[in-house]
């Protein structure tokens, strides 16, 4: 095995999964399509079946963290307006 591919392939599905979480609403059916695009390349251009599947389960378990530990407290707004608050609000 191939650990340093396994690796690569885990981080790039992450990151796809990740990204799939943060987008807008509004956004959202779109950049799956897109990530799915992206996702599908990855499996079929990498010629190591076992190592993909791993890193595509490692890259899910990632996934699952990002969402456990960070998106459910901090779900994606749907609202277009950016509040800053400074230091006289």
């Amino acid at each position: 095995m191939n650990w340093g591919y396994i690796i690569l392939i885990a981080v790039s599905f992450g990151m796809l999964l990740i990204i799939a979480q943060r987008v807008v609403p509004q956004r959202r059916r779109m950049v799956r399509w897109f990530i799915f695009v992206l996702g599908m390349l990855l499996m079929v251009r990498g010629n190591l079946g076992t190592e993909n599947l791993i890193g595509f389960f490692m890259a899910l378990f990632i996934s699952f963290l990002f969402w456990l530990l960070i998106g459910r407290y901090n779900p994606v707004s749907a609202e277009d307006t950016i509040t800053v608050y400074g230091m006289n609000d």
